[in-house]
């Protein structure tokens, strides 16, 4: 197959783009998500807590915490 045949069989399959402007403002969606996101549980922040705490205590254990997640 010759490049000018792939060219125009890639051209007949794919529609042009235009790039000129974007089809809407995706800005307004950004911050209504950044908006939307849940506080944390209070059991999420006491298990960071003592996760914390036990490595301040044992920080040896900071590289088997490491290696299981």
């Amino acid at each position: 197959m010759r490049d000018d045949e792939l060219r125009s069989l890639l051209r007949s399959a794919l529609r042009e783009v235009d790039v000129s402007e974007p089809g809407r403002d995706l800005w307004p969606r950004v911050v209504q998500r950044l908006d939307s996101r849940p506080v944390p549980h209070w059991i999420d922040l006491v298990l960071a807590a003592a996760v914390v705490t036990l490595l301040a205590i044992v920080p040896q254990w900071f590289f088997i915490l490491a290696y299981h997640l």
